[in-house]
């Protein structure tokens, strides 16, 4: 058997023993930032724009901000 032909089928076993169906939890433990969706009253999201206009960012970054701040205000963050 070729040198290349026995790194393929070493390769090909690899890959059949790993897990290919990765679950939410799992994904979200790996990542060093995540994605979070939330629904606002209409007040709030409009405030939100402006204020971020004002600011010269986006309304994610703010929000990130604003989350940030608050629990550090809480404690919750050092």
């Amino acid at each position: 058997m070729s040198f290349l032909k026995s790194l393929l089928e070493e390769l090909q076993e690899q890959l059949q023993n790993e897990p290919t169906n990765l679950t939410a939890a799992q994904v979200a433990d790996a990542a060093e930032s995540e994605r979070l969706n939330v629904t606002l009253a209409g007040g709030v999201m409009s405030r939100l724009k402006q204020q971020a206009l004002a600011e010269g960012r986006s309304c994610s970054s703010l929000a990130n901000f604003l989350i940030e701040e608050g629990l550090r205000r809480h404690g919750t963050l050092s």
